[in-house]
């Protein structure tokens, strides 16, 4: 790589590919040495000192940090030993080249730290600096490929915990102030170096010679218990199941973990120092489904990205999907064990098709690898294309070159590149040495194309009923010619036999003998085998046959895909929603598999709130959640209760079902056996208030006063506006949004708007939707990367309206330069609204069009 800068993109703010680029070439054997020293106020500044060690391999280039910070905020400039000159230019301190050695140099900065990636608390703070946001912190070369040894010394409050990826290598009390010091690092990206300070519990477990720690705030101490034991082995489970399947020992000095209140994600690998949301490691006894596999896979997911993503990191953002891919595909394989009773290949496709369809059937879906110019804006880049869609994709390819040698492929992959950066054309050549299919070209289908296929059928039957011709045909649903080949089971059903018979779908039409002298069935189903991806049209019959009979389906992992086609073929508008919702419920209650109980609850309740008119709700409300309630009443299992209670809780109408709940809130008690969580009585009292329950705001006060614990308090406090009665409370919320730091808690605020934009006031709400698109651009610029697609889920994702509509529509037309990126995710999360502003406003008037706003 040469070492030449000469393009003056390098430097515009951000980090560009171009000075990644430059930078890699002449920057080598990199070494931080950082200190903090962090008060007991979050009102005074953190004050932090960073040397910078490297080789350099050419003098004739300026040399450029990253510091997103204020030129105020840089205190001294040290280099070589020597006090310098510097500019400070769009966020980068810029170093004279006369200043430079050719070979070893040392830079040392004073500063004063920014505050946006530290999270501060009253006591305690974390930082989360993925993908680009370490250099708002501390000066420093913000990019993957640039991989560092850290070393780390801390000066925090003197009754403060502190973590961070090293381990402590002293711990030492100066009057009121106390002093870590931790161990150097082995080569680490700036996004995954972290730590954690502040008041926090610490629990220990000891296993086969591992030691782990576990640092949480969580003050129900049975809660605490009651999980405990499960989340610790989960993580030795996880441990232990990488190393074998690698063949390399856990790569890092050591493995602790962080339970953090209302934490932004679910969970981050930082190394050796996982961060989880608090929520996702403690359940309560009333845990739903859905709850326990996530603990789970979040769990398996984030150790094995000490692997994948830490050990090996993507080069450039553009290849997150790569780490992200990885560590969820062998998240579910992990998870098996842990469900013996469950069936996983049904479990994988409840857990990826339906998200993965959810966006890329819109006008804004991106290929899995995507374009990235600017690191400040790869946390566009992540979504559900790349957490749902590429683990399909992967499992697709798992199928291509078998089990055994993508192993093989993984472990040559891991053992080449561990501890440097690697790139999806890396793992190509590589893996393309254990199969005998052109990788490339089926990385340009799967990876780098975008979109999907509707794949239909015509037959013809002879005068005896039977199968003459059956005709398998796939188009782009954008209308751009393009194909994916892929392996198919076509599924023949009749009166209780069923036949698949295998496909490999290459072109745009093709004939399928094996089905030909077949009887007439009860039903096709052209995606038989699950595994394939797309848009499965259902032809009128089988459609209705579906509808009617899937409850009565012996095998599960058919009614599974069967419940997946049914509803794409409501969004496609080939099924009238009230017809939907009605059997669905019927079905409801004869599945008896916990995930297709869930994935029939998922998409009713989006049903109900896109699909329906207030008046259809109302017309259709007894009957809902009589069902819902005597399902709850004799269902014995108590996952399941819970399950269908907390659809319950978010789809209510009635009078009577608010009284039911009404009273259950007021004398905490159980619902035919299921006992109530703090969160679930929370939930009730914001639910309540939502449909103007008498007393509402007294309610609310009573259910503040019930909770002790201090955090969840302040975000009950903080969210309680939202659901006001008072519409000018409402205003006055998000008015307080439009600060940056009212929105420091994502979490909350992600809340807080599934309430303002809640449906039920979505007449008095859509008011907020044009500013709440203005305002994009900058929650992309001050927030975490799942900001931007929450905030557009929870303002945009709510309505279903004509108004709401062309408020989205007009926005767009008025910014044809608007960044590509978020335009996506506009188009992404509106696609719903779009798509039931047609269904309810034009209900004799189905196509199979998405409405005519272009990708």
């Amino acid at each position: 790589m040469k070492c030449t800068i000469v393009s003056t993109q390098v430097y515009e703010p951000g980090v560009s590919y171009d000075l990644a680029l430059k930078r890699k070439g002449c920057i080598e054997s990199l070494k931080y040495n950082l200190s903090f020293s962090i008060p007991d106020s979050v009102n005074r500044p953190i004050t932090g000192s960073i040397k910078i060690k490297f080789g350099y391999k050419n003098t004739e280039n300026d040399l450029i940090l990253d510091f997103q910070n204020e030129i105020a905020n840089v205190l001294s400039v040290l280099v070589n030993g020597k006090y310098d000159t510097y500019r400070f230019e769009n966020k980068h301190i810029i170093i004279p080249a006369s200043s430079l050695h050719e070979g070893s140099n040392e830079i040392k900065i004073d500063f004063i730290a920014g505050d946006a990636s530290l999270n501060r608390q009253v006591d305690y703070l974390y930082t989360l600096f993925v993908p680009d946001k370490a250099s708002i912190a501390f000066p420093c070369f913000d990019q993957p490929d640039l991989k560092a040894n850290f070393s780390l010394n801390l000066k925090v409050p003197g009754h403060w915990q502190a973590v961070s990826n090293g381990s402590v290598l002293s711990e030492k009390i100066h009057g009121g102030t106390k002093e870590f010091q931790f161990s150097e690092t082995a080569l680490i990206s700036t996004y995954h170096f972290a730590f954690v300070a502040g008041q926090f519990q610490k629990l220990t477990k000891t296993k086969n010679g591992r030691t782990i720690n576990f640092y949480h705030r969580e003050d129900d101490s049975l809660k605490v218990k009651s999980s405990e034991e499960t989340v610790f082995d989960m993580h030795f489970l996880a441990i232990d199941w990488m190393e074998n399947y690698t063949g390399i020992k856990y790569p890092f000095e050591k493995l602790d973990f962080i339970a953090i209140p209302s934490f932004q994600f679910s969970g981050m690998e930082h190394v050796g120092a996982i961060y989880y949301r608090d929520s996702r490691l403690f359940l309560s006894k009333s845990a739903s489904i859905d709850d326990i596999l996530k603990r789970a896979t979040v769990i398996t997911h984030e150790v094995s990205h000490m692997w994948f993503g830490d050990l090996v990191t993507m080069k450039w953002f553009d290849d997150v999907w790569l780490k992200e891919v990885y560590a969820e595909l062998l998240a579910a394989k992990m998870v098996g064990p842990l469900f013996p009773d469950m069936n996983h290949d049904l479990n994988f496709i409840t857990s990826n098709y339906p998200r993965a369809y959810q966006t890329d059937r819109t006008a804004g879906t991106h290929p899995i690898k995507q374009q990235l110019e600017n690191l400040n804006f790869a946390g566009t880049l992540y979504g559900d294309i790349i957490y749902y869609k590429a683990p399909i994709v992967m499992a697709k390819l798992e199928r291509i070159a078998g089990e055994k040698a993508l192993q093989n492929g993984l472990k040559e992959y891991l053992k080449t590149y561990e501890f440097s950066n690697a790139s999806w054309d890396d793992l190509i050549k590589i893996l393309n040495k254990y199969t005998e299919v052109d990788l490339n070209d089926w990385s340009r289908d799967w990876v780098e194309q975008d979109g999907m296929s509707m794949i239909s059928s015509e037959v013809s039957y002879d005068g005896n009923g039977k199968i003459s011709y059956f005709l398998l045909k796939q188009e782009d649903i954008f209308n751009r010619g393009r194909t994916w080949k892929q392996n198919l089971e076509i599924l023949w059903y009749k009166n209780g036999q069923y036949r698949k018979v295998p496909v490999y779908l290459e072109k745009k039409e093709m004939e399928v003998d094996g089905i030909v002298g077949l009887e007439k069935p009860d039903f096709f189903l052209l995606n038989g085998g699950g595994y394939g991806y797309g848009y499965f049209e259902l032809d009128s019959a089988s459609q209705q046959f579906l509808l009617k009979h899937v409850h009565e389906l012996d095998d599960e992992l058919i009614r599974t895909i069967s419940y997946i086609t049914l509803f794409q073929a409501l969004v496609n508008y080939q099924l009238d929603p009230k017809e939907y919702i009605s059997e669905m419920v019927s079905s409801l209650k004869h599945e008896n598999i916990k995930q297709n109980i869930q994935l029939i609850l998922e998409n009713f309740e989006k049903s109900w709130w896109f699909f329906l008119n207030d008046q259809e709700r109302g017309e259709m409300c007894d009957l809902v959640e009589k069902n819902l309630l005597q399902i709850i009443k004799d269902e014995k299992d108590i996952e399941i209760k819970s399950t269908v209670f907390q659809t319950l809780l978010s789809v209510f109408i009635s009078k009577s079902t608010q009284d039911l709940l009404y009273g259950l809130w007021k004398n905490e008690e159980k619902l035919y056996g299921l006992t109530l969580s703090e969160t679930d009585f929370s939930t009730i009292a914001l639910e309540l208030s939502l449909r103007d329950y008498p007393n509402a705001d007294a309610i609310l006060k009573m259910q503040l006063s019930r909770i002790n614990d201090k955090e969840r308090n302040e975000k009950m406090r903080f969210i309680m506006p939202s659901v006001s009665i008072d519409e000018s409370k409402r205003d006055k919320f998000f008015e307080s949004l439009k600060n940056p730091e009212n929105r420091q808690h994502e979490i909350w605020v992600r809340t807080g708007l599934y309430y303002l934009n809640h449906p039920l006031r979505a007449k008095y709400s859509v008011k907020y939707l044009q500013k709440s698109l203005e305002m994009l651009e900058e929650i992309q610029q001050t927030g975490d990367i799942f900001f931007p697609k929450n905030w557009l889920a929870y303002s945009v994702g709510r309505y279903n309206s004509a108004e709401a509509a062309q408020i989205v529509t007009k926005f767009l037309n008025e910014n044809p330069n608007y960044n590509q990126n978020l335009r996506s995710k506009i188009l992404q999360l509106s696609d719903l609204l779009f798509r039931a502003e047609r269904i309810i406003d034009k209900r004799d008037q189905y196509g199979k069009n998405p409405p005519d706003i272009k990708p």
